[in-house]
Protein backbone atom coordinates (compact mmCIF):
# COMPACT_ATOMS: atom_id res chain seq x y z
CA UNK A 1 0.00 0.00 0.00
CA UNK A 2 2.83 2.34 0.95
CA UNK A 3 4.63 1.50 -2.29
CA UNK A 4 1.55 2.42 -4.29
CA UNK A 5 1.25 5.73 -2.40
CA UNK A 6 4.90 6.58 -3.09
CA UNK A 7 4.52 5.67 -6.75
CA UNK A 8 1.48 7.94 -6.97
CA UNK A 9 3.41 10.83 -5.43
CA UNK A 10 6.31 10.15 -7.78
CA UNK A 11 4.04 10.36 -10.80
CA UNK A 12 2.57 13.63 -9.50
CA UNK A 13 6.03 15.13 -9.00
CA UNK A 14 7.12 13.95 -12.45
CA UNK A 15 3.97 15.41 -13.97
CA UNK A 16 4.65 18.75 -12.28
CA UNK A 17 8.26 18.76 -13.49
CA UNK A 18 7.20 18.02 -17.06
CA UNK A 19 4.53 20.73 -16.86
CA UNK A 20 7.01 23.37 -15.66
CA UNK A 21 9.55 22.36 -18.31
CA UNK A 22 6.94 22.69 -21.05
CA UNK A 23 5.79 26.00 -19.57
CA UNK A 24 9.37 27.28 -19.51
CA UNK A 25 9.96 26.27 -23.13
CA UNK A 26 6.71 27.92 -24.24
CA UNK A 27 7.52 31.18 -22.44
CA UNK A 28 11.05 31.16 -23.86
CA UNK A 29 9.84 30.65 -27.40
CA UNK A 30 7.17 33.32 -26.96
CA UNK A 31 9.66 35.88 -25.66
CA UNK A 32 12.11 34.95 -28.38
CA UNK A 33 9.63 35.54 -31.18
CA UNK A 34 7.90 38.67 -29.89
CA UNK A 35 9.69 41.99 -30.08
CA UNK A 36 8.59 43.91 -27.00
CA UNK A 37 10.75 46.84 -28.04
CA UNK A 38 8.05 48.05 -30.42
CA UNK A 39 5.62 48.29 -27.48
CA UNK A 40 7.85 49.69 -24.75
CA UNK A 41 10.50 51.43 -26.88
CA UNK A 42 8.92 52.91 -30.02
CA UNK A 43 10.95 52.46 -33.18
CA UNK A 44 12.48 55.63 -34.68
CA UNK A 45 10.27 57.47 -37.15
CA UNK A 46 13.03 57.84 -39.72
CA UNK A 47 14.84 54.89 -41.20
CA UNK A 48 17.74 57.27 -41.78
CA UNK A 49 18.47 57.25 -38.06
CA UNK A 50 18.98 53.50 -38.03
CA UNK A 51 22.48 52.12 -38.27
CA UNK A 52 21.49 49.02 -40.22
CA UNK A 53 25.06 48.07 -40.96
CA UNK A 54 26.68 46.21 -38.06
CA UNK A 55 29.47 44.88 -40.27
CA UNK A 56 32.81 46.49 -40.91
CA UNK A 57 32.95 48.58 -44.11
CA UNK A 58 33.86 46.80 -47.32
CA UNK A 59 37.39 47.54 -48.47
CA UNK A 60 37.48 49.21 -51.88
CA UNK A 61 40.53 49.52 -54.07
CA UNK A 62 40.09 52.25 -56.68
CA UNK A 63 42.05 52.22 -59.91
CA UNK A 64 44.10 55.39 -60.40
CA UNK A 65 43.03 56.44 -63.87
CA UNK A 66 44.13 59.61 -65.68
CA UNK A 67 41.72 62.48 -65.10
CA UNK A 68 40.45 62.31 -68.67
CA UNK A 69 38.44 59.26 -67.60
CA UNK A 70 36.56 61.20 -64.93
CA UNK A 71 37.12 64.68 -63.47
CA UNK A 72 38.39 66.30 -66.65
CA UNK A 73 34.80 65.98 -67.89
CA UNK A 74 33.54 67.70 -64.72
CA UNK A 75 35.94 70.62 -64.38
CA UNK A 76 38.14 72.46 -66.90
CA UNK A 77 40.83 72.75 -64.23
CA UNK A 78 41.55 69.04 -64.74
CA UNK A 79 41.10 68.93 -68.50
CA UNK A 80 44.44 70.26 -69.76
CA UNK A 81 47.27 67.89 -70.56
CA UNK A 82 49.32 69.40 -67.72
CA UNK A 83 46.65 68.46 -65.21
CA UNK A 84 45.95 64.93 -66.38
CA UNK A 85 48.43 63.66 -63.81
CA UNK A 86 47.11 65.79 -60.92
CA UNK A 87 45.83 63.46 -58.21
CA UNK A 88 42.29 64.32 -57.14
CA UNK A 89 41.60 64.03 -53.43
CA UNK A 90 39.17 65.37 -50.86
CA UNK A 91 40.93 68.76 -50.76
CA UNK A 92 40.75 69.51 -54.50
CA UNK A 93 37.63 67.51 -55.43
CA UNK A 94 35.66 69.57 -57.98
CA UNK A 95 32.00 70.13 -57.18
CA UNK A 96 29.37 68.78 -59.52
CA UNK A 97 28.53 71.76 -61.79
CA UNK A 98 25.23 73.52 -61.06
CA UNK A 99 24.57 74.17 -64.76
CA UNK A 100 24.84 70.53 -65.85
CA UNK A 101 21.12 70.18 -66.60
CA UNK A 102 19.91 66.63 -67.15
CA UNK A 103 23.47 65.30 -67.06
CA UNK A 104 23.01 65.41 -63.30
CA UNK A 105 20.45 62.60 -63.26
CA UNK A 106 23.11 60.04 -64.32
CA UNK A 107 25.93 61.41 -62.14
CA UNK A 108 25.92 58.35 -59.86
CA UNK A 109 29.52 57.62 -60.95
CA UNK A 110 30.70 60.99 -59.59
CA UNK A 111 29.13 60.50 -56.17
CA UNK A 112 30.45 56.96 -55.81
CA UNK A 113 33.98 58.12 -56.56
CA UNK A 114 33.63 61.12 -54.27
CA UNK A 115 32.57 58.87 -51.40
CA UNK A 116 35.75 56.82 -51.81
CA UNK A 117 37.91 59.94 -51.91
CA UNK A 118 36.31 61.25 -48.71
CA UNK A 119 38.78 60.91 -45.87
CA UNK A 120 36.81 62.56 -43.08
CA UNK A 121 34.85 60.96 -40.26
CA UNK A 122 35.77 57.58 -38.83
CA UNK A 123 34.93 53.93 -39.29
CA UNK A 124 32.21 54.12 -36.62
CA UNK A 125 30.06 56.70 -38.39
CA UNK A 126 28.02 54.15 -40.35
CA UNK A 127 30.20 54.11 -43.46
CA UNK A 128 29.59 51.19 -45.79
CA UNK A 129 32.87 51.38 -47.72
CA UNK A 130 36.42 52.59 -47.13
CA UNK A 131 39.30 52.99 -49.53
CA UNK A 132 42.35 50.75 -49.30
CA UNK A 133 45.59 51.31 -51.19
CA UNK A 134 46.78 47.74 -51.07
CA UNK A 135 44.80 45.80 -53.69
CA UNK A 136 45.64 42.51 -51.98
CA UNK A 137 43.45 43.57 -49.04
CA UNK A 138 40.48 44.71 -51.16
CA UNK A 139 37.04 43.14 -51.15
CA UNK A 140 36.06 44.90 -54.36
CA UNK A 141 37.69 46.98 -57.12
CA UNK A 142 36.13 50.25 -58.24
CA UNK A 143 36.68 51.47 -61.81
CA UNK A 144 36.26 55.30 -61.77
CA UNK A 145 35.30 55.82 -65.40
CA UNK A 146 32.49 58.36 -65.82
CA UNK A 147 30.89 56.43 -68.67
CA UNK A 148 27.55 58.26 -68.49
CA UNK A 149 29.17 61.67 -68.53
CA UNK A 150 31.45 60.52 -71.34
CA UNK A 151 28.43 59.67 -73.47
CA UNK A 152 26.72 62.95 -72.62
CA UNK A 153 29.89 64.98 -73.24
CA UNK A 154 31.29 63.25 -76.32
CA UNK A 155 28.76 62.75 -79.05
CA UNK A 156 25.45 62.74 -77.22
CA UNK A 157 23.66 62.58 -80.57
CA UNK A 158 25.58 59.37 -81.36
CA UNK A 159 26.56 60.64 -84.83
CA UNK A 160 28.94 63.44 -83.84
CA UNK A 161 32.63 63.03 -84.71
CA UNK A 162 33.32 63.43 -80.98
CA UNK A 163 31.64 60.08 -80.41
CA UNK A 164 35.07 58.66 -81.21
CA UNK A 165 36.36 60.26 -78.00
CA UNK A 166 33.88 58.23 -75.97
CA UNK A 167 34.80 55.09 -77.88
CA UNK A 168 38.54 55.68 -77.45
CA UNK A 169 38.14 56.11 -73.69
CA UNK A 170 36.48 52.72 -73.55
CA UNK A 171 39.23 51.14 -75.65
CA UNK A 172 41.94 52.68 -73.47
CA UNK A 173 40.20 51.62 -70.28
CA UNK A 174 39.92 48.02 -71.40
CA UNK A 175 43.63 48.01 -72.20
CA UNK A 176 44.36 49.12 -68.63
CA UNK A 177 42.02 46.54 -67.11
CA UNK A 178 43.29 43.63 -69.19
CA UNK A 179 46.82 44.32 -67.93
CA UNK A 180 45.65 44.29 -64.31
CA UNK A 181 46.46 41.04 -62.48
CA UNK A 182 43.38 41.61 -60.34
CA UNK A 183 41.12 41.84 -63.39
CA UNK A 184 42.78 38.71 -64.74
CA UNK A 185 42.37 36.88 -61.43
CA UNK A 186 38.61 37.32 -61.20
CA UNK A 187 37.74 37.97 -64.84
CA UNK A 188 36.43 41.32 -63.63
CA UNK A 189 33.74 39.74 -61.44
CA UNK A 190 34.73 41.68 -58.32
CA UNK A 191 35.05 44.95 -60.22
CA UNK A 192 32.40 47.69 -59.94
CA UNK A 193 31.74 49.72 -63.09
CA UNK A 194 29.14 52.53 -63.13
CA UNK A 195 27.05 52.37 -66.31
CA UNK A 196 23.97 54.36 -65.37
CA UNK A 197 23.00 56.06 -68.62
CA UNK A 198 21.32 53.50 -70.93
CA UNK A 199 23.79 54.43 -73.71
CA UNK A 200 26.94 54.51 -71.59
CA UNK A 201 29.85 52.18 -72.42
CA UNK A 202 27.87 51.19 -75.50
CA UNK A 203 30.85 50.23 -77.69
CA UNK A 204 32.52 47.63 -75.45
CA UNK A 205 29.83 46.53 -73.01
CA UNK A 206 30.24 42.85 -73.79
CA UNK A 207 33.83 43.01 -72.51
CA UNK A 208 32.73 43.94 -68.98
CA UNK A 209 29.60 41.83 -68.70
CA UNK A 210 31.05 39.78 -65.82
CA UNK A 211 31.53 42.84 -63.62
CA UNK A 212 29.14 44.36 -61.09
CA UNK A 213 27.47 47.07 -63.15
CA UNK A 214 25.71 50.08 -61.63
CA UNK A 215 22.67 50.61 -63.85
CA UNK A 216 19.43 52.58 -63.93
CA UNK A 217 17.44 49.59 -65.19
CA UNK A 218 17.81 46.66 -67.57
CA UNK A 219 15.91 48.16 -70.48
CA UNK A 220 18.79 48.09 -72.97
CA UNK A 221 20.83 45.17 -71.73
CA UNK A 222 20.43 41.52 -72.74
CA UNK A 223 20.23 39.00 -69.89
CA UNK A 224 23.61 37.64 -70.90
CA UNK A 225 25.16 41.00 -70.03
CA UNK A 226 23.24 42.49 -67.13
CA UNK A 227 20.84 41.01 -64.60
CA UNK A 228 19.60 41.56 -61.08
CA UNK A 229 21.57 38.65 -59.61
CA UNK A 230 24.92 40.40 -60.17
CA UNK A 231 24.23 44.08 -60.89
CA UNK A 232 23.00 47.00 -58.79
CA UNK A 233 20.06 49.22 -59.70
CA UNK A 234 20.84 52.79 -58.64
CA UNK A 235 18.34 55.63 -58.26
CA UNK A 236 18.66 58.54 -60.62
CA UNK A 237 20.00 61.70 -59.03
CA UNK A 238 16.87 63.79 -58.53
CA UNK A 239 16.84 67.11 -60.36
CA UNK A 240 14.13 68.88 -58.31
CA UNK A 241 15.00 70.20 -54.88
CA UNK A 242 14.23 68.10 -51.81
CA UNK A 243 11.13 69.13 -49.87
CA UNK A 244 12.89 69.60 -46.53
CA UNK A 245 10.20 71.68 -44.79
CA UNK A 246 7.15 69.57 -45.64
CA UNK A 247 5.44 70.08 -42.29
CA UNK A 248 1.83 70.73 -43.24
CA UNK A 249 -0.66 69.87 -40.51
CA UNK A 250 -3.12 68.69 -43.15
CA UNK A 251 -1.12 67.61 -46.24
CA UNK A 252 -3.98 65.67 -47.81
CA UNK A 253 -6.14 68.79 -48.09
CA UNK A 254 -3.31 71.22 -48.89
CA UNK A 255 -2.23 69.17 -51.91
CA UNK A 256 -5.10 70.15 -54.17
CA UNK A 257 -4.07 68.30 -57.37
CA UNK A 258 -4.97 64.61 -57.44
CA UNK A 259 -2.47 63.44 -60.07
CA UNK A 260 0.48 65.31 -61.60
CA UNK A 261 2.65 64.68 -64.65
CA UNK A 262 4.94 67.06 -66.49
CA UNK A 263 7.37 65.79 -69.11
CA UNK A 264 7.83 64.32 -72.56
CA UNK A 265 4.68 62.56 -73.75
CA UNK A 266 6.14 60.89 -76.83
CA UNK A 267 8.68 58.16 -76.04
CA UNK A 268 9.80 54.85 -77.51
CA UNK A 269 9.15 51.24 -76.52
CA UNK A 270 7.16 50.86 -73.30
CA UNK A 271 7.08 54.65 -73.01
CA UNK A 272 4.45 54.75 -75.75
CA UNK A 273 1.94 54.56 -72.90
CA UNK A 274 2.62 58.24 -72.22
CA UNK A 275 0.84 59.28 -75.42
CA UNK A 276 -2.13 57.06 -74.51
CA UNK A 277 -2.30 58.58 -71.04
CA UNK A 278 -2.26 62.08 -72.52
CA UNK A 279 -5.57 61.30 -74.25
CA UNK A 280 -7.10 59.42 -71.32
CA UNK A 281 -6.28 62.10 -68.75
CA UNK A 282 -7.09 65.14 -70.86
CA UNK A 283 -9.66 67.43 -69.20
CA UNK A 284 -10.00 65.22 -66.10
CA UNK A 285 -10.76 67.30 -63.02
CA UNK A 286 -7.83 67.79 -60.60
CA UNK A 287 -5.40 65.98 -62.92
CA UNK A 288 -2.46 67.89 -64.41
CA UNK A 289 -0.88 66.19 -67.45
CA UNK A 290 1.42 68.42 -69.46
CA UNK A 291 3.91 67.89 -72.26
CA UNK A 292 7.15 69.76 -71.58
CA UNK A 293 10.90 69.70 -72.13
CA UNK A 294 13.36 69.76 -69.27
CA UNK A 295 14.99 73.12 -68.61
CA UNK A 296 15.44 75.39 -65.62
CA UNK A 297 11.91 76.83 -65.66
CA UNK A 298 10.35 73.44 -66.37
CA UNK A 299 12.19 71.78 -63.46
CA UNK A 300 11.04 74.57 -61.14
CA UNK A 301 7.43 74.18 -62.32
CA UNK A 302 7.64 70.40 -61.87
CA UNK A 303 8.89 70.83 -58.32
CA UNK A 304 6.01 73.16 -57.45
CA UNK A 305 3.51 70.83 -59.11
CA UNK A 306 4.75 67.74 -57.29
CA UNK A 307 4.71 69.47 -53.91
CA UNK A 308 1.08 70.50 -54.42
CA UNK A 309 -0.13 67.07 -55.64
CA UNK A 310 -1.21 63.93 -53.80
CA UNK A 311 0.00 61.53 -56.50
CA UNK A 312 2.72 61.85 -59.14
CA UNK A 313 2.47 59.80 -62.31
CA UNK A 314 5.61 57.87 -63.30
CA UNK A 315 5.10 56.13 -66.64
CA UNK A 316 7.95 54.31 -68.36
CA UNK A 317 10.19 56.38 -70.62
CA UNK A 318 12.48 55.11 -73.37
CA UNK A 319 13.50 52.52 -70.78
CA UNK A 320 11.33 51.10 -67.95
CA UNK A 321 12.43 53.73 -65.41
CA UNK A 322 12.82 57.49 -65.36
CA UNK A 323 14.17 60.21 -63.10
CA UNK A 324 10.63 61.39 -62.37
CA UNK A 325 10.11 58.65 -59.77
CA UNK A 326 12.91 59.97 -57.58
CA UNK A 327 11.80 63.57 -58.04
CA UNK A 328 8.42 62.44 -56.70
CA UNK A 329 9.95 60.65 -53.72
CA UNK A 330 11.95 63.67 -52.51
CA UNK A 331 8.83 65.82 -53.11
CA UNK A 332 6.82 63.41 -50.90
CA UNK A 333 4.31 62.99 -53.71
CA UNK A 334 3.05 59.39 -53.70
CA UNK A 335 4.43 57.77 -56.88
CA UNK A 336 2.01 56.11 -59.27
CA UNK A 337 4.21 53.76 -61.28
CA UNK A 338 3.10 52.55 -64.71
CA UNK A 339 5.78 50.23 -66.05
CA UNK A 340 5.60 46.48 -66.56
CA UNK A 341 9.35 45.83 -66.52
CA UNK A 342 10.72 48.26 -63.97
CA UNK A 343 13.32 47.22 -61.40
CA UNK A 344 13.66 49.43 -58.34
CA UNK A 345 16.66 50.41 -56.21
CA UNK A 346 17.16 48.90 -52.75
CA UNK A 347 14.13 46.65 -53.05
CA UNK A 348 15.67 44.02 -50.78
CA UNK A 349 15.43 46.61 -47.98
CA UNK A 350 12.48 48.78 -48.97
CA UNK A 351 8.90 47.72 -49.71
CA UNK A 352 7.76 50.18 -52.37
CA UNK A 353 4.12 49.19 -51.92
CA UNK A 354 4.21 51.04 -48.59
CA UNK A 355 4.69 54.39 -50.31
CA UNK A 356 3.83 53.85 -54.01
CA UNK A 357 0.98 52.57 -56.17
CA UNK A 358 1.51 50.30 -59.17
CA UNK A 359 -0.53 49.88 -62.34
CA UNK A 360 0.20 47.71 -65.32
CA UNK A 361 0.29 49.37 -68.73
CA UNK A 362 -2.95 47.55 -69.54
CA UNK A 363 -4.69 48.86 -66.41
CA UNK A 364 -3.47 52.42 -66.95
CA UNK A 365 -4.67 52.32 -70.58
CA UNK A 366 -8.24 51.61 -69.53
CA UNK A 367 -10.09 54.96 -69.47
CA UNK A 368 -11.17 55.98 -65.99
CA UNK A 369 -9.70 52.98 -64.18
CA UNK A 370 -6.52 54.44 -62.71
CA UNK A 371 -8.05 57.77 -61.68
CA UNK A 372 -10.99 55.88 -60.15
CA UNK A 373 -8.60 53.82 -58.04
CA UNK A 374 -6.75 56.92 -56.87
CA UNK A 375 -9.98 58.61 -55.80
CA UNK A 376 -10.73 55.61 -53.59
CA UNK A 377 -7.51 56.00 -51.58
CA UNK A 378 -8.57 57.19 -48.15
CA UNK A 379 -7.03 60.17 -46.39
CA UNK A 380 -5.59 57.94 -43.69
CA UNK A 381 -3.92 55.61 -46.19
CA UNK A 382 -2.51 58.47 -48.23
CA UNK A 383 -1.09 60.21 -45.16
CA UNK A 384 0.50 56.94 -44.08
CA UNK A 385 2.29 56.72 -47.46
CA UNK A 386 3.22 60.42 -47.24
CA UNK A 387 4.83 59.88 -43.82
CA UNK A 388 6.70 56.87 -45.17
CA UNK A 389 8.03 58.96 -48.06
CA UNK A 390 9.33 61.54 -45.62
CA UNK A 391 11.08 58.80 -43.66
CA UNK A 392 12.80 57.06 -46.56
CA UNK A 393 13.60 59.98 -48.89
CA UNK A 394 17.08 60.23 -47.31
CA UNK A 395 17.99 57.01 -49.13
CA UNK A 396 17.74 58.88 -52.45
CA UNK A 397 20.04 61.78 -51.61
CA UNK A 398 23.45 62.03 -53.29
CA UNK A 399 25.70 64.39 -51.37
CA UNK A 400 29.23 65.21 -50.34
CA UNK A 401 30.42 64.61 -47.73
CA UNK A 402 28.47 61.34 -47.79
CA UNK A 403 26.12 60.61 -44.91
CA UNK A 404 24.90 57.48 -43.23
CA UNK A 405 21.99 55.84 -45.09
CA UNK A 406 22.13 58.21 -48.08
CA UNK A 407 22.04 56.93 -51.66
CA UNK A 408 25.77 56.20 -51.88
CA UNK A 409 25.71 54.40 -48.55
CA UNK A 410 22.83 52.26 -49.78
CA UNK A 411 24.64 51.51 -53.04
CA UNK A 412 27.79 50.29 -51.32
CA UNK A 413 25.63 48.03 -49.18
CA UNK A 414 23.99 46.66 -52.32
CA UNK A 415 27.44 46.02 -53.78
CA UNK A 416 28.35 44.08 -50.64
CA UNK A 417 25.30 41.87 -51.23
CA UNK A 418 26.60 40.97 -54.71
CA UNK A 419 30.08 39.92 -53.61
CA UNK A 420 29.31 36.33 -52.45
CA UNK A 421 27.76 35.56 -55.84
CA UNK A 422 30.73 37.16 -57.61
CA UNK A 423 33.16 35.09 -55.55
CA UNK A 424 31.20 31.91 -56.25
CA UNK A 425 31.28 32.64 -59.98
CA UNK A 426 34.99 33.40 -59.84
CA UNK A 427 35.82 30.13 -58.07
CA UNK A 428 33.63 28.04 -60.37
CA UNK A 429 35.17 29.58 -63.47
CA UNK A 430 38.60 28.31 -62.45
CA UNK A 431 37.63 24.66 -62.48
CA UNK A 432 34.84 24.39 -65.07
CA UNK A 433 35.85 22.63 -68.26
CA UNK A 434 32.70 23.88 -69.99
CA UNK A 435 32.34 27.55 -68.90
CA UNK A 436 28.92 28.60 -67.63
CA UNK A 437 27.26 25.35 -68.77
CA UNK A 438 24.57 25.69 -66.08
CA UNK A 439 23.68 29.24 -67.08
CA UNK A 440 23.35 28.24 -70.74
CA UNK A 441 21.16 25.29 -69.78
CA UNK A 442 18.77 27.56 -67.87
CA UNK A 443 18.39 29.94 -70.81
CA UNK A 444 17.25 27.21 -73.19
Amino acid sequence: MMMMTMMGKGKSILTCIVFFILLFISVYLFIGTVDFRSSFFPLPNSLCNNNINSLSPIRVYMYELPNRFNFAMVSHSFSSNDNQSVIVNSSNLPSWPNNSGLKKQHSVEYWLMASILYDGGNLNDGREAVRVFDPDTADVFFVPFFSSLSFNSHGHNMTDPETEVDKQLQVDLMEILRKSVFWQKSGGRDHVIPMHHPNSFRFLREQVNASILIVADFGRYPKTMSRLSKDVVAPYVHVVGSFTDDNSSNPFESRTTLLFFRGRTFRKDEGIVRAKLAKILANVDDVHYENSFANGDSIKASSQGMRSSKFCLNPAGDTPSSNRLFDAIVSHCVPVIVSDKIELPFEDELDYTQFSLFFSVKEASEPGYMVGQLRQVSKDRWEEMWRKLKNISCHYEYQYPPKKEDAVSMLWRQIRHKLPSAKLSEHRSRRLKIPDWWDRRRRR
